[in-house]
């Protein structure tokens, strides 16, 4: 009758034949049950909504599912024709994602983690076939945010703890929930009932206990809107600065006699007067020396004094509206040291991707030329393939050789521009980059890429195939690629291109052919 009901409320049919009755713990008459109900009957762990229930959340076989699901997708991708460039997009769009639901619940294991990060990487870095190539960057680099070097690729277990924090706000925030009254009933709560008490044997959810581990960085991030003040403690927690009154003003707290005191406690009843009046007391008087301190503190309290009477709130300090948000606290969670790596210079050229990866690559001086073949064991000449010396390196190469010297110069010369160049190409990407102001730089900015991949597509040529093309034919392939590359971005009517590409033609006229 239940069900009837629940069909001619809802319009929704149940079908009895998909569903299941599971039991937990014992059940006497369990088929009688299911007979009456014309279902089948199930059992523990089974898949809810594509979640695991009844299964271990720390067991590793229940990530399997993942696992294979990555490594199936893995096998379907023909990597034999992926650029760097293409492999980076499909990692990030969809690679790092499929964890993501299992994630927002279950605390990720290392190993678990490890093995899908080492098929990310593998993904990224091998060559064709089942040859073994070298990961030319380091995996903390490749994980560090766009603008501080890196490719940014989430690491998966602090992107896991920003996921969970999401439970730490829900709590906080959502008090009628049955699932947050249900934990409150089994653990208690602390403070003014924004977490729960802690439990540390063996009795308790050890999902839930995982959670709360990570409520000692949450708390960092959060604050409280002051309503009642009925549940935020007046010396223990954020309301009025950045930190808890106990730490602005530890001589105060020492001296208080309610160092454990509710804000409304501390408050005069609203109902007497117009306005309400703090009254903190101390133990003791204080000296000519702490009037000071004593006299910011009350500027202080009076300028927050609570002027309404809702219900306290807990209030997310990393965005402007108050509200949690899993990126901002991965973000911080993150919290990469600040580098000098200039990040525009490379991703924010209109440029084809696997050039961009390829200059990323070289902006890190991780080439795999002479100099980074030795440190890794080859025993080799350093010699330049291209200037027919020895000494080759990422920014001999692309920079200091004769021919590329050759080919700056000549690129240079059609701009009327003499250069400096600098010792690294970092530096170097750093000095070029919108020379010519924000607007009239964008056939500016990807002449570095062009050249740069040219010099490395003919160096690979001289050292793979043994075909030595000469400078002109070099400056040929480079007016090539300035000109496909405008072509797809929509600069090839540029003005600035067309007198460019000209006195391109001019020089290579007059001087090589």
């Amino acid at each position: 009758m239940v069900l009837t009901c629940f069909k001619t409320v809802t319009g929704l049919h149940v079908n009895m034949h998909k569903s299941k009755m599971v039991p937990v713990g014992e059940v006497s008459d369990l088929p009688r049950l299911a007979a009456l109900l014309s279902c089948k009957i199930g059992s523990i762990p089974l898949n809810y909504l594509g979640m695991p229930l009844g299964v271990p959340y720390k067991a590793l076989a229940m990530w399997d599912p993942i696992l294979e699901k990555v490594e199936r997708r893995l096998a379907g991708w023909k990597k034999l024709y992926l650029s760097k460039g293409g492999r980076l997009t499909l990692l990030k769009s969809t690679l790092s994602s499929m964890p993501t639901y299992f994630m927002s619940l279950f605390p990720i294991p290392i190993k678990v983690a490890r093995r899908i990060e080492l098929l990310q990487r593998n993904f990224i870095w091998d060559g064709l076939g089942d040859s073994h190539t070298y990961h030319l960057v380091a995996w903390d680099k490749v994980c560090s945010p766009i603008a501080h070097g890196g490719l940014g690729i989430r690491p998966l277990h602090l992107f896991n703890c920003a996921l969970l924090g999401k439970w730490l706000w829900q709590f906080g925030r959502e008090d009628n929930r049955l699932w947050k009254r249900v934990v409150v009933a089994k653990y208690g709560v602390e403070g003014g009932g924004w977490i729960t008490k802690p439990s540390r044997d063996s009795y308790g959810c050890g999902l839930w206990k995982s959670i709360m581990r990570g409520w000692d960085d949450f708390q960092k991030y959060t604050s409280f809107e002051v309503g009642l003040g009925s549940k935020v403690l007046f010396w223990h927690d954020k309301w009025c600065t950045e930190l808890p009154l106990k730490d602005v003003y530890p001589v105060l707290f020492a001296c208080s006699n309610n160092k454990d005191a509710f804000i409304a406690s501390l408050l005069e009843d609203p109902s007497t007067r117009r306005s309400r009046v703090w009254n903190v007391t101390f133990c003791r008087d204080f000296n000519d020396w702490e009037m000071d301190s004593v006299e910011s503190f009350f500027l202080l309290l009076h300028s927050h004094s609570p002027t309404n009477n809702e219900a306290d709130k807990l209030s997310w300090v990393l965005n402007s509206s108050d509200l949690f948000d899993t990126r901002s606290y991965y973000l911080a969670l993150r919290a990469s040291i600040a580098s000098d790596f200039n990040w525009k210079n490379v991703w924010r050229v209109k440029a084809p991707r696997r050039v961009v990866f390829f200059v990323w690559t070289a902006a890190w001086g991780r080439l795999l030329t002479c100099d980074n073949l030795m440190r890794k064991g080859f025993v080799m000449a350093g010699w330049c393939c291209m200037c027919k010396r020895s000494g080759e390196s990422v920014n001999h190469l692309l920079l200091h050789c004769n021919v590329a010297r050759e080919l700056w110069n000549f690129v240079l010369g059609a701009y009327g521009v003499s250069w400096v160049f600098p010792e690294t190409v970092r530096d170097f990407l750093a000095g070029w980059h919108n020379w010519w102001g924000q607007k009239s730089s964008k056939i500016w900015n990807f002449i570095p890429h062009c050249i740069m991949w040219n010099i490395w597509r003919e160096r690979d040529g001289r050292i793979f195939e043994d075909q030595e093309h000469s400078v002109g034919k070099i400056i040929e392939l480079i007016m090539g690629s300035l000109y496909d590359w405008s072509t797809a971005w929509n600069l090839s009517s540029s003005h600035s291109l067309g007198e460019f590409l000209e006195s391109l033609s001019f020089c290579s006229l007059s001087s090589h052919v």
